[in-house]
């Protein structure tokens, strides 16, 4: 059921002024927080579509099981709840940012929730691919109208929940637009900072399908509800890299019932595709590669060539690391074919990301997989070197596999070295969910720990998983 925002903002308001909010906010005691909030009708679930932290996090905050400590998460529930300054203050935070300023994090990136979904929009519209350069400037332009177009956007959600025929092309269109967004923002933005202000462009965008009438055949619900698809297989994805495999399943659910309802199988092939890198973390290559053939099952044929490209690479890629070389060399042409004629900027929006830097590093994992290693390096150096700011996950990708590689060859240090590459950058992008393959690359050179490369590799290793598990992940 859809909440009022202004009644949750005056509950919050009220309830974090009182006594018992304050000593738990001092004492820096989320779960009690949660409990105060609770006894007011603030649920766990409206707090989650605020601040962007999963309602599984917020049940362990409550009860206890997990202790949060990082500020970027207190600063997130803070921000996400509207708390009031007496409340931050006792949080140890900072005062919110005043009027015509965008809140951002240390990083340049946007916090508020609906900043975030107004830079979502404004690069949505561009239509092509945005450096972070281009978008950390959208996003400092940002602040000055902030107020003013929210209070807009919630007078014409309004209308159009009150009177369905209010809906009309604009809106949808906006709606559309801002998936788009979210989708190349997922390459610049962490997940963690990302998924809050997807979390509430989702729940406005199921608001307003809920005030329209359920006519199969208009076509601006069936759109609604593609643009529903389009950011959950997204939702997933940041879920998933936040190490949340259950929220990223509902999510990849939510998608499959959206190419149902909207009769868009692409939607379905996109979902199975992004839950193949689930089992894949985990060195299940025969479930990926089952997930995968599932969805170039459900893909129509040459509807999406660049979607087509992305699922016959990561196929070659599962088939490779399953030792099926025929059928890796097979689906390897298959994605070729359908790369040449692919144009990600004028097809799906979740294939923007599929440049040919992202295409080449599936070849690398595949030729490096199936023992084609001096080419592997060979393309491996090339595509680093042209690597820019925007694609850093890639690199964690590409050096990952080769390092993996190199361990296959028994080149023990020279694994050691580029994995630590691949772990300084990602550090840097927190990219959650390729921790695993570090794992499984650190429980293979266990048994050369006494080689100085190799230990300097498990050392730098277990630090970053410390560092990333102190974070709001």
């Amino acid at each position: 059921m859809p909440f009022d925002q202004r009644h949750v903002n005056e509950i919050v308001e009220r309830v974090c002024a009182g006594q018992e909010a304050l000593d738990a906010c001092r004492r820096r005691d989320l779960g009690a927080v949660i409990r105060v909030l609770g006894k007011y009708g603030i649920t766990q679930g409206v707090i989650a579509s605020l601040t962007g932290i999963p309602q599984g996090r917020l049940s362990e905050y409550k009860t206890g099981k997990r202790v949060p400590t990082a500020t970027s998460t207190f600063e997130a529930f803070a921000d996400g709840l509207g708390m009031p300054a007496q409340a931050r203050r006792a949080l140890g935070l900072a005062p919110a940012a005043g009027p015509g300023t965008a809140r951002t994090d240390g990083n340049g990136f946007p916090t508020d929730t609906f900043d975030l979904q107004l830079l979502a929009e404004a690069i949505g519209r561009r239509g092509q691919k945005v450096k972070r350069r281009d978008m950390l400037a959208l996003a400092a332009s940002i602040g000055a109208g902030a107020a003013i177009a929210q209070s807009e956007v919630w007078e014409r959600i309004a209308y159009a929940l009150t009177r369905p025929t209010g809906m009309d092309e604009a809106m949808v269109r906006a709606i559309e637009t801002r998936s788009a967004g979210f989708h190349q923002l997922e390459e610049l933005v962490p997940a963690a900072a990302l998924y809050k202000g997807l979390a509430a462009h989702l729940r406005e965008t199921g608001n307003l399908l809920n005030g329209m009438t359920t006519d199969r055949n208009n076509r601006l619900r069936t759109r609604l509800i593609v643009a529903i698809g389009e950011s959950s297989v997204l939702a997933g994805w940041l879920t998933s890299d936040m190490g949340d495999t259950a929220t990223a399943r509902h999510f990849y659910e939510t998608a499959e019932q959206a190419a149902t309802e909207a009769k868009d199988p692409g939607i379905a092939a996109c979902a199975f595709a992004y839950r193949s890198y689930i089992p894949t973390t985990r060195g299940a290559h025969g479930r990926a590669r089952a997930l995968l053939t599932a969805a170039l099952e459900a893909l129509p044929g040459s509807t999406s060539p660049g979607t087509t490209a992305w699922l016959s690479a990561r196929h070659a890629e599962e088939s490779a690391a399953l030792g099926d070389r025929a059928q890796a060399v097979a689906s390897w042409g298959k994605a070729e074919d359908a790369f040449a004629i692919a144009d990600p900027d004028e097809d799906r929006v979740w294939t923007r990301f599929m440049d040919q830097n992202r295409f080449d590093s599936y070849h690398i994992s595949t030729l490096a997989s199936i023992s084609r290693l001096d080419e592997a390096q060979e393309l491996a150096t090339a595509v680093l070197a042209r690597l820019d700011q925007p694609d850093r996950k890639k690199a964690v990708i590409i050096l990952e596999g080769i390092a993996s590689a190199h361990l296959t060859r028994g080149s023990a240090n020279e694994a050691s070295k580029i994995g630590r590459q691949a772990l300084a950058v990602l550090r840097e992008t927190e990219f959650v969910m390729w921790l695993p393959k570090f794992e499984a690359l650190a429980h293979g050179l266990r048994r050369w720990q006494r080689q100085e490369p190799v230990r300097a590799f498990l050392e730098d290793y277990s630090a970053t998983k410390r560092q990333l598990a102190a974070s709001p992940h």
